[in-house]
């Protein structure tokens, strides 16, 4: 697998930069023209992580094909992913499931749970399942497995680099409940790119996840 342009500290100032102007646009800049809903609140974080990965990535004169974000064996590498995201769903499940046994804690509950729970019919599904079954993937996977892993990896090695950014990865989602089994599952995209070498892969596993659970929230189907 190619190695990272950029360095650790790019990585540092990219995830502060992204919660600083984050928290300048929302608290600072939506309030003086509307009250942003959390649909807005969350499509804004998304692009500023695209931009801000993006840009650096461009400064650093990356090539984004060659970091995996190629056509080439597209379907190929779907179906690695789909495959790859059937297992980790069920790794998912059982660790919640053990988590919340052992611990006996609930989970806090996720604006899009809610419109999940909330939601009376398919229609109203489709916010949810674009957010965490397409926004959340591919945002997500660029940021923590393309942008974090890569130098990670480079520094302390495939397991080190698996683990430090599945840790981000999970630290960064602000809830204590998910915090082990997304560290588990943020290995397992981090393996998955690493071994494919297509972040395709680890972004299709993702939305497998996300997007099973949500109709798996819709149909009732207990996920703890």
């Amino acid at each position: 697998m190619v190695k990272a342009t950029w360095g650790l500290q790019a990585v540092l100032a990219i995830h502060i930069l992204r919660l600083a102007v984050g928290i300048l646009i929302v608290r600072l800049v939506y309030p003086l023209f509307f009250t942003a809903s959390p649909l807005v609140i969350e499509l804004t974080d998304r692009l500023i992580v695209l931009t801000l990965v993006l840009w650096k990535i461009r400064d650093t004169r990356g090539d984004l094909g060659a970091l995996g974000l190629s056509l080439h064996n597209l379907g190929q590498n779907i179906l690695k992913g789909l495959a790859g995201g059937l297992a980790l769903l069920f790794i998912s499940l059982y660790s919640e499931r053990l988590y919340t046994t052992m611990l006996l804690v609930s989970p806090t509950q996720h604006p899009i749970v809610a419109q999940v729970q909330a939601a009376l019919s398919w229609q109203q599904l489709i916010i949810p399942l674009f957010l965490a079954g397409v926004a959340a993937p591919v945002t997500e996977e660029i940021l923590y497995r393309l942008f974090t892993f890569l130098p990670l990896k480079d520094r302390w090695g495939l397991w080190g680099g698996a683990l430090f950014s599945a840790a981000i990865f999970a630290l960064f989602h602000f809830n204590a409940y998910w915090l082990v089994e997304m560290i588990i599952v943020g290995i397992g995209f981090a393996l998955l790119y690493f071994w494919t070498g297509s972040l395709i892969t680890s972004i299709a596993a993702h939305s497998v996840i996300n997007t099973s659970k949500i109709v798996m929230m819709y149909l009732g189907v207990s996920l703890i």
